[in-house]
């Protein structure tokens, strides 16, 4: 097996590939990440952030190295971390599966996180006049609660969003389903969603990453 290494933030998007690492197996090494006024750097000081941004372009979590390469975006450590067990058909079982997986991959990546979140998260991306915030915001608000909607009704009297097992597609949603919480946003109208989260929580390999991550499993 090539040595694999995580960065990672607590709670963060790679919060989906450390859970599906866990659900490999495979041994690795994790190092934990978080914001400083400097950027990003390891929480136990060992990595700053210009030695990060040596690792992740643009010093952003998360990255996985595997035998010194490098790779980013969640998507492609996603697929890479798949192929370590091709048995599990985490990227689905027929070249339809799996082409629906990465329509939903990148429909999460995309909209979800970049669009939706980052109007929430990082207003000044979208605007330079400060007093725009707080209406990107709310429009943000908007996207979040319109693609869970389409999350929730995709999930309606299925366990999976592509065939018959989970795929790198349910994984990816869970860091989602978290940030919702962190962002007052009530889950209540999103049954589905929170169903599939709260099954993919209860295996051992989630409840690590969770614990490690001092992430709230959704059943409590």
């Amino acid at each position: 097996m090539p040595e694999i290494t995580l960065y990672f933030a607590n709670g963060a998007c790679s919060l989906a590939s450390h859970i599906l690492l866990e659900e490999t197996g495979v041994p690795y090494k994790a190092v934990r990440m978080h914001l400083t006024p400097r950027g990003v750097e390891s929480v136990d000081g060992t990595i700053s952030h210009e030695a990060y941004c040596k690792i992740h372009h643009a010093g952003l979590v998360p990255a996985l190295a595997v035998d010194g390469e490098v790779i980013t975006e969640s998507i492609a450590i996603l697929g890479f971390i798949a192929s370590l067990k091709p048995e599990k058909h985490w990227e689905g079982k027929t070249a339809i599966e799996r082409a629906k997986v990465y329509q939903w991959l990148s429909w999460t990546a995309g909209t979800l996180h970049g669009l939706a979140y980052g109007m929430m998260l990082r207003p000044d991306r979208v605007s330079v006049n400060p007093d725009d915030n707080p209406k990107i915001r709310e429009k943000g608000r908007g996207v979040v609660h319109a693609a869970y909607t389409r999350i929730d009704k995709a999930l309606v009297d299925r366990d999976f969003l592509v065939g018959d097992s989970d795929t790198l597609a349910d994984f990816y949603l869970i860091p989602f389903w978290h940030w919702a919480g962190r962002n007052d946003i009530d889950m209540s109208p999103y049954p589905n969603y929170t169903r599939l989260v709260k099954r993919i929580e209860v295996k051992e390999s989630a409840a690590r990453a969770l614990k490690n991550e001092s992430v709230t499993p959704a059943d409590r």
